[in-house]
């Protein structure tokens, strides 16, 4: 199995201070491309909005593993998260159970209730992942983890105010300067943030849904870590996903099987385990219809 030498990985590393320059100059310049060009705004929403949220969002997630030598993961990784509008402390308690849970209703990353016995709550809680996404899932971790038997007595409400108040400091301060610079109202500055917001959380929590949602696997650790699914290359959409999502098709099950090495940003250089599973957009829009219609 070939090794990810040092040196490349090493190679990672200006993307990170990249990304802490990137973002806020996309939020800052927002509402000015909003004002001028109205809902053909949503292009750039898409691009380079949610294509640089996924990258924080999966660099974020890279800092929790400690993947890259020679940064400060602690001080990425809680700044990613401030960037991102939630609290870091939330996924640094429940990651490490998604690997040791995963495809199970223990895993509360993605099952924050468990499983929900009503039928209807279930759709409905189902519907909002679907139709609303991680800006959905976040505030729901905040409210289910403070009370939870795993995760109470380590959750600590004072990193909560904190990262509260870094949100707060980061978007009034870009807020600020986008109504100076451009001499723009609340409004233009309101709309399409909460419009980008949401295209963002979609477009981040549908990569997640493609992996994991409504898999729910019997069996031992390797047997629900190789039925992670991974998205095929097969199609305009498929292609557009894996851009979007800076991936390779077999990124996540190698990820899941092979947690201790670094493999997304390295295409084809580590192979896929066998029995591998590999879904199209089509089949994704299946598993959401059943989530759907029959919880």
């Amino acid at each position: 199995m070939q090794q990810i030498s040092e040196s490349e990985l090493r190679k990672q590393i200006p993307i990170y201070y990249f990304l802490v320059i990137a973002w806020p100059a996309y939020v800052l310049f927002l509402p000015m491309i909003y004002a001028q060009l109205g809902w053909i705004s949503i292009a750039f929403m898409l691009f380079p909005g949610a294509y640089l949220y996924i990258w924080i969002a999966l660099l974020m997630h890279e800092c929790w593993h400690k993947y890259v030598p020679g940064i400060n993961h602690s001080f990425f990784y809680n700044l990613y998260s401030f960037m991102l509008v939630t609290d870091p402390q939330l996924y640094k308690l429940v990651h490490g159970h998604h690997h040791s849970k995963v495809n199970t209703w223990q895993d509360v990353e993605f099952h924050p209730f468990g499983r929900i016995k009503n039928s209807f709550l279930r759709r409905l809680h189902n519907f909002a992942e679907i139709f609303i996404g991680i800006i959905y899932m976040i505030p729901i971790l905040m409210q289910v983890l403070p009370k939870h038997e795993t995760y109470a007595s380590k959750y600590r409400h004072s990193m909560h105010y904190i990262a509260i108040a870094a949100w707060i400091v980061i978007y009034g301060t870009l807020a600020a300067l986008s109504i100076t610079i451009f001499d723009l109202t609340i409004m233009q500055i309101v709309v399409p943030f909460v419009i980008s917001s949401w295209i963002c959380s979609l477009a981040l929590h549908h990569t997640q849904l493609i992996e994991h949602a409504n898999l729910i696997v019997e069996g031992d650790f390797h047997q629900r870590n190789i039925q992670t699914r991974n998205l095929r290359r097969i199609g305009i959409l498929e292609n557009i996903c894996h851009f979007l999502t800076h991936s390779d098709p077999r990124q996540h099950v190698l990820h899941h099987t092979m947690v201790q090495r670094h493999s997304r940003p390295f295409p084809y250089k580590i192979q896929s385990p066998e029995n591998s599973v590999f879904i199209s957009i089509s089949q994704h829009m299946g598993i959401l219809w059943n989530m759907l219609t029959k919880g």
